[in-house]
């Protein structure tokens, strides 16, 4: 199984010999991977449906690892119990989503030390409530899939500054590094403020300070460019 590059980036993230949770892991392949690669670790696969989970058990029969990977059905964390996992992976659901399901079991987030995390949308609110929640960003990448931009965070526990607004909505080591794709990302970006000024200006009762605010986050976008 190749992964593509979306899931090569989180499995280029986590740590060797841990103890990892692929949370949302649908059929199975990054779970699949991350023990191949390194069967050092402990890698529970788990999904809060019964398809996915089923999917991923034929995955792991087919390459003959029932054995070495376990397959569980839960909602989240709530699939792991406290002490079992020392590292998360949670990629393909929305940001919001991935802050809930980190907040839902405090006694099991208490016992991890690194997530990876690859969200779909609401990048800026998942940053945050990091920061907020005594995590610290430390290493970030891009990668595409068939035309598209995704994000994928490392972080690990500390307690650090809240990067700026910018830094939230694009990343602060991808600020930093300025990686291959990052001209694409900061595009993105752009056509997504385009949108939401274009909206706001053709409301019948324009919001005058909310223009000026996207009109100067697109000005410090093209400055990125």
């Amino acid at each position: 199984m190749i992964l593509d590059d979306r899931l090569e980036a989180v499995a280029g993230f986590v740590p060797a010999g841990c103890k990892v949770a692929d949370i949302g892991t649908d059929h199975g392949y990054l779970a699949m991977e991350l023990y191949k690669r390194d069967e050092r670790r402990t890698v529970i696969a788990a999904d809060k449906n019964a398809g996915p989970c089923q999917a991923a058990s034929h995955t792991l029969a087919e390459a003959g690892l029932t054995d070495c990977i376990q397959v569980r059905q839960g909602d989240g964390l709530k699939a792991l119990a406290v002490g079992e996992a020392d590292t998360v992976c949670i990629a393909g659901m929305g940001g919001k989503l991935i802050s809930d399901i980190l907040s839902a079991e405090p006694e099991v987030l208490a016992g991890l030390n690194c997530l990876v995390l690859q969200p779909q949308n609401a990048y800026s609110l998942l940053r945050k409530w990091l920061y907020e929640h005594n995590w610290h960003i430390v290493d970030e990448a891009l990668a595409q899939v068939d035309g598209r931009v995704y994000q994928i965070i490392k972080a690990e526990r500390g307690q650090t500054e809240i990067p700026s607004e910018l830094a939230l909505k694009l990343g602060p080591v991808l600020l930093d590094k300025r990686p291959e794709l990052f001209a694409n990302h900061v595009e993105n970006n752009l056509i997504s403020c385009h949108k939401v000024l274009t909206g706001l200006q053709k409301s019948a009762e324009p919001d005058r300070g909310r223009i000026q605010q996207v009109e100067a986050e697109i000005a410090e976008l093209e400055g990125l460019l």
